[in-house]
């Protein structure tokens, strides 16, 4: 009997699953409202973030140069025609890839609308019952918005509205120092924006060593970022330049003000009003559920995958769960599963990347561990490029001489992850790489000088 998924969200995941059916000999039905087909990554997340970053990058090598024969003399920017050229990006892609591909695939359903779960295996969507063999819930997530709930809407900025903007405003307070936050607030800088960034930790990124927010942080600041960190927020109010923010910094009172802020202070799963309660799954406080290594919720026909989980909220996680729920689904058994070996980066300039274990985690979890690491100086690649800040840090576990995770401050570093999560996840012994053949000022001849240390 034909495999039937009622898919509730339009995003990477319910997209993953849709067409994964299809390729096994099952059926799907895409059930989605709110963004268009292709979701948070493509509208207003990944895609449309990276070519602001990428475009804002480009100007500010028209002002810096690290070579003293150049003399940058600047660019003009046109803001209007970069967000429409954005836009029509955007369309390109969700029509190439999406719109008009999906609805020729035979056994993909797309209904527009609002789905609610009624059972265990049925969505009522448009007064119409739409059954399956079971329901993957992928509806994604939203910014956490209630510290500027009394704000007037037209002053408050979250991603889910920053890409519809014409014009940047002269000014905008960034709560928050996550990953959204430090890549939107350094990229406005560099198209002219006066950012002040307001961090409640110690330093931006605070989930990681502190070695990398803090040095991201000095970069920040000297292009001209306010980052301000141990911020204790207290409210908004509307006045002055636009918006005021009252808090808290090292415990002395300070306001903020500016035309508009950039709300980014932590994400809410969209799980609400979608019917969960009546089939007895719960969710956290911010929305998001709990799932098995099979990516299923405490109903076992409901399975969950993409930015409602929490945890990693990237693109080719969501697409790996969602698959994952379809292979159980089929009745596989679940392959081993190494949450520890997805690499990840942050899209700033230099960028901030890892994989596996930080050496405080290692350690806390009681590995020994040895650390190895290369300053960019030193990095042919880079130093013959004038580049000088930055690292690339490995850990090692030396009973086994495995990598245990790396961290990289360094221009490119995202690029640096997908081999080093290879190394860790086939546990390939770091003399091997230490010792390998690899081609001169390439970026990856850093892994093999980083982790020759070891042995040094």
């Amino acid at each position: 009997m034909t495999k039937h998924l009622v898919i509730l969200g339009g995003g990477t995941a319910a997209v993953s699953a849709a067409t994964d059916m299809v390729s096994r000999g099952g059926s799907a039905t895409i059930i989605h409202e709110g963004l268009p087909l292709g979701g948070c990554c493509l509208h207003v997340g990944c895609v449309p973030s990276k070519y602001l970053i990428r475009a804002a990058e480009q100007v500010h090598l028209t002002q810096h140069s690290p070579f003293p024969g150049l003399k940058p003399k600047g660019a003009d920017i046109d803001q209007s025609l970069l967000f429409s050229d954005l836009r029509a990006k955007v369309k390109e892609l969700r029509e190439r890839n999406y719109e008009k591909p999906l609805p020729q695939v035979e056994g993909i359903t797309l209904i527009r609308g609002w789905g609610k779960i009624v059972s265990s295996n049925a969505v009522e969507v448009n007064g119409q019952r739409i059954e399956g063999d079971a329901i993957l819930v992928a509806t994604g997530s939203r910014t956490h918005l209630a510290e500027a709930e009394d704000l007037p809407g037209s002053l408050v900025l979250s991603n889910e509205n920053f890409f519809d903007q014409n014009q940047l405003p002269e000014s905008v307070l960034v709560l928050g120092g996550g990953y959204i936050a430090v890549e939107l607030s350094q990229m406005m800088n560099r198209l002219g924006v006066k950012v002040t960034t307001l961090q409640r930790s110690g330093h931006i990124l605070s989930s990681q060593p502190a070695y990398l927010g803090e040095g991201l942080g000095e970069v920040m600041r000297s292009e001209g970022v306010d980052l301000v960190c141990n911020v204790d927020f207290q409210s908004f109010e509307t006045g002055g330049e636009g918006v005021i923010a009252h808090a808290k910094v090292n415990g002395k009172e300070k306001t903020f003000t500016a035309q508009k802020v950039l709300m980014s202070r932590g994400r809410l799963a969209n799980t609400d009003a979608i019917g969960l309660e009546s089939i007895g799954v719960e969710t956290r406080p911010n929305g998001s559920l709990d799932v098995n290594d099979r990516m299923q919720t405490s109903c076992p026909t409901v399975y969950a995958a993409g930015d409602v989980l929490g945890g990693h909220m990237l693109v080719y996680t969501a697409s790996a769960e969602a698959e994952r729920a379809v292979a159980d689904l089929f009745g596989e058994a679940p392959s081993p599963w190494q949450p520890e070996s997805i690499p990840w980066v942050v899209f700033s300039d230099p960028q901030i990347a890892g994989v596996g274990l930080s050496a405080e985690e290692a350690r806390a979890q009681g590995y020994d561990v040895e650390e190895a690491e290369l300053p960019v100086n030193r990095w042919p690649r880079f130093s013959t490029a004038n580049r000088e800040f930055g690292f690339l840090k490995m850990f090692r576990h030396p009973q086994t001489d495995t990598l245990i995770g790396a961290r990289a401050l360094c221009p490119e570093a995202g690029d640096l992850m997908s081999e080093l999560s290879l190394i860790m996840k086939h546990e390939i012994p770091l003399k091997e790489i230490a010792g390998a053949l690899v081609p001169y000022l390439t970026l990856t001849e850093g892994i093999q000088r980083c982790a020759a240390k070891f042995y040094s």
